[in-house]
């Protein structure tokens, strides 16, 4: 009953599945430039994080050696003024008193040689700042390299920009699909129903004949780090069934996995939700601040599907699931699986 209502909608469009489905295939891959385009930019966000690690390397430097030297060296300098006066006072006490002249003798042998001493302590800290000089300046030319690599990477990202927007033009919006996926979306107050009927449904079968059937590699999403893993305990102590990668303001989000966009948009307290599918398994990607593609997309690894925000309250994750047949799974096996066998 429920095709019987959706293929009278479809033919209220004046569209057949058929040609839904061949328009569907004209422009389902993105074009190998945008592609490249969004390596590139992943590459300057690495290049970026590790000019920003060597900034706070020295910040951190500088914070121990900035009021070392300050506060050492002064009260080396006042100590030294001490003695200096003491040796004098010493030399005066010589003079004045000529029995007890070999003891003021070797008290001044003693305080010569502290100040001997001292004088190696402030050679020793004037080579400390010699090195904290060093330390600006290698800071000010990571500062330098960090704000050319930000200007390449706007102007990178402003290229992708322009690019999607024209790719976005030049394509039809499959808006059969959209609706079909969202209605099924509507009805789904978890991410558990949402994959349990985008099984059942199939898409109400828009999208079989594109169905993606291939073997699932996975990559990090974004330039990043894991934050939380598949199994770690949440703040109520509940078991967290996705891998969560940290990243930068602004980041660039490509396709972990080639497959079929079998929905995009936002879902409950989600946000912008991407799921993609590879036949087995559905990669489900949430966290973006806005999303390129649409549903019946075919990605790649590496393909565009969005971005980061620029504000938030919290830190810029981006997290990730993985279910077979509504089960959810570790994608570490994976992650790490592709990164042997060198696939990416």
């Amino acid at each position: 009953m429920r095709e019987i209502i959706f293929g009278v909608f479809i033919l209220a469009c004046g569209v057949t599945l058929s040609d839904c489905r061949a328009e569907s295939k004209k422009n389902l891959q993105q074009p190998q430039e945008i592609r490249s385009l969004c390596k590139k930019a992943q590459d300057l966000e690495r290049e970026m994080s590790r000019a920003t690690a060597e900034i706070e390397i020295i910040n951190q430097k500088e914070k121990i050696f900035a009021p070392l030297i300050r506060n050492i060296f002064e009260i080396l300098a006042r100590c030294y003024t001490i003695l200096v006066d003491i040796q004098r006072f010493s030399n005066l006490l010589v003079l004045a008193q000529e029995d007890n002249k070999n003891d003021f003798v070797r008290c001044s042998i003693i305080v010569k040689n502290f100040s001997s001493y001292f004088k190696g302590i402030s050679a020793q800290l004037g080579k400390n700042r010699v090195e904290a000089s060093l330390l600006r300046r290698n800071k000010q030319h990571y500062l330098n390299d960090l704000a050319e690599k930000k200007a390449s990477y706007e102007a990178l990202c402003a290229e992708i920009s322009s690019k999607t927007d024209q790719l976005a033009k030049t394509r039809s919006e499959n808006i059969i699909q959209d609706d079909i996926v969202y209605h099924i979306a509507s009805k789904s107050e978890s991410i558990e129903e949402l994959d349990a009927e985008l099984e059942a449904e199939n898409t109400i079968g828009v999208l079989r004949n594109i169905k993606i059937s291939t073997e699932l590699a996975l990559v990090y999403p974004v330039v990043g780090k894991i934050v939380s893993e598949f199994g770690d305990k949440g703040p109520n102590n509940e078991m967290a069934y996705h891998t969560a990668f940290a990243t930068h303001p602004g980041a660039v989000v490509t396709s972990p996995a080639k497959g079929l966009v079998v929905f995009k948009g936002k879902f409950l307290n989600y946000g912008n939700m991407i799921i993609i599918s590879n036949g087995d398994h559905r990669i489900f990607l949430y966290g973006m601040d806005s999303l390129f593609v649409s549903t019946g997309d075919i990605v790649e690894i590496g393909d565009y599907i969005g971005r980061m925000g620029t504000v938030s309250r919290d830190d810029f994750v981006i997290k990730m699931e993985l279910k077979k047949s509504g089960e959810p799974l570790d994608p570490r096996h994976w992650l790490l699986e592709t990164l042997e066998k060198g696939k990416i």
